[in-house]
């Protein structure tokens, strides 16, 4: 008997057809009950029995006491097993009545580590042969090609793939159609040997195998991977292997983000004392310079259009400085977000207004490409002109003799990007343009992109670029969107 229910609420959302024989109760009766209603002792409900164990380990196997809907108590063996989708966390319980325990038969999968759904895949052989055991094994098939929290594919014990799920298409790019039917080798090309055929030799020798490595997607971009292969146990040697990847790219972008807030933090302390230190002697300074300049337009001296020249001079470096430093003291503070919804698509056409009689007078094209079902973000309207506003001025200003300015903004999964591009002077090669003081303009202070950077790590956006010195730049910027869960009940109402 298979039920499903939420990690928080305890209600049950999936009720299979074993279930009802089982228990006695049909869907109707059942669904979106709490659990407690199937227990012997409600105590043993409000004592979260195997909480710990599922959180540490995503799985938990004992025994339980049932009751039927007759009131006839029974004591069940359990297998309960952590899944989170995108809807949230549920527990899928795979329950038999407890035999005897000289007949009680050991766990095959008990020492895989995060075994999702892997107490299911032993069920499925303890299935009646016919309809039910082909029916089992379907429900397992669309169980495993739903797990949203790892890509998972299977292989029977020569390698051909037989079932890919929706992770391991948008990790690989590869659709199930795709490699279904096919040799392992059609996905094992990372430039560094037979990465996942290594795996499986490995596996099938001792079992199971691990490994972190690149692998290279159908479009050719390369993804850095944890790879966990295990041998399906059959009567002699591995029926099958199942393949567990977990994208770790994501973690190595957010240690790096993490760093770089660091890296600013300190930046921004910096700037502060700097700011107080240099603030006030420029003041007096500047004050000097004043009274000075006072005293030698007064004076009859005959260099006195010399003095005033340097004079001037002075002024001007003053003027600069001052400014300089207005601009240091704005990265002397973190950012601070009046977050409300945001559209992107009215912000950036607004901003196209500003720049429109600049871009035509260099004859520059701009072309604005937006698609459809842009959700809105969650962010500072204000900040967010002043970062994009600062990326488009830096493009018009790399195209003084003309060109094209194309900015394109898209959904991407969880995400929206924002791509633009010119076809100006480029970016010299190894030059940090986000670092401070890093500037390719003549005058250029520097602090520009730097607080770009910051306004988009604010938003838990990033902000990157690609160059090639004398065809153009393309700036790549991507701001997560949270969403709201639906519901776990709404997952299930469908039979499996």
């Amino acid at each position: 008997a298979v039920y499903i229910e939420e990690l928080g609420s305890r209600r049950i959302v999936y009720w299979s057809p074993n279930a009802a024989k089982m228990f006695g109760y049909d869907r109707a009766q059942i669904l979106k009950q709490s659990v407690a209603r199937l227990l012997a002792d409600p105590n043993e409900f409000a004592s979260e029995y195997q909480a710990v164990d599922l959180e540490s380990g995503g799985c938990w196997r004992g025994r339980r006491r049932f009751r039927r809907a007759t009131g006839e108590v029974f004591d069940g063996t359990v297998n309960a097993t952590i899944w989170r989708s995108a809807a949230g966390g549920c527990v899928i319980n795979v329950v038999q009545p407890a035999r005897a325990p000289d007949a009680f038969d050991p766990p095959r999968f008990e020492a895989w580590a995060n075994p999702q759904m892997f107490q299911i895949l032993d069920q499925s052989e303890q299935l009646q042969k016919g309809t039910e055991r082909k029916q089992g094994e379907q429900m397992i098939g669309r169980l495993l090609r739903n797990v949203v929290n790892c890509a998972l594919f299977t292989t029977d014990s020569n390698g051909y793939i037989m079932d890919w799920n929706r992770v391991a298409s948008a990790l690989l790019g590869y659709d199930r159609a795709d490699v279904c039917g096919r040799h392992l080798s059609v996905i094992d090309h990372g430039g560094e040997g037979p990465i996942l055929g290594d795996a499986l030799h490995q596996a099938s020798e001792r079992g199971t195998a691990r490994s972190s490595q690149w692998l290279t997607r159908k479009d050719s971009k390369r993804v850095y991977v944890n790879v966990a292969v295990f041998g399906l146990s059959g009567e002699a040697q591995p029926q099958g292997f199942l393949f567990l990847l977990r994208d770790n790219s994501g973690d190595r972008s957010l240690r790096r983000k993490l760093r770089e807030r660091e890296q600013m933090a300190a930046i921004g302390t910096a700037a502060s004392v700097l700011a107080h230190e240099i603030g006030n002697p420029l003041n007096g300074i500047s004050a000097t310079v004043q009274l000075l300049e006072h005293f030698v337009s007064r004076e009859n001296l005959p260099t006195a259009h010399l003095m005033l020249s340097s004079i001037n001079d002075l002024k001007s470096e003053i003027q600069r400085l001052t400014v300089l430093l207005n601009e240091f003291k704005n990265i002397a503070w973190p950012q601070k977000l009046a977050l409300a919804p945001v559209d992107l698509r009215s912000l950036i056409q607004g901003l196209i207004g500003l720049i429109e009689k600049r871009a035509s007078r260099q004859n520059i094209e701009v072309t604005v490409e937006f698609q459809e079902g842009m959700p809105l973000l969650d962010g500072d309207e204000d900040k967010l002109k002043e970062a994009l506003l600062h990326v488009l001025d830096n493009a018009v200003e790399a195209m003084p003799a003309g060109g094209r300015l194309q900015i394109k903004a898209y959904p991407s999964n969880d995400a929206i990007c924002i791509d633009i591009s010119d076809t100006g002077v480029g970016i010299p090669e190894n030059f940090k343009v986000f670092d401070l003081f890093s500037s390719t303009k003549p005058h250029g202070t520097g602090f520009g992109l730097f607080i770009v950077q910051q306004i988009i790590l604010a938003h838990d956006g990033t902000i990157t670029y690609s160059s090639t010195p004398g065809q153009g730049t393309t700036f790549h910027i991507t701001f997560v969107v949270h969403q709201a869960p639906e519901s776990l009940v709404d997952e299930f109402s469908e039979p499996l």
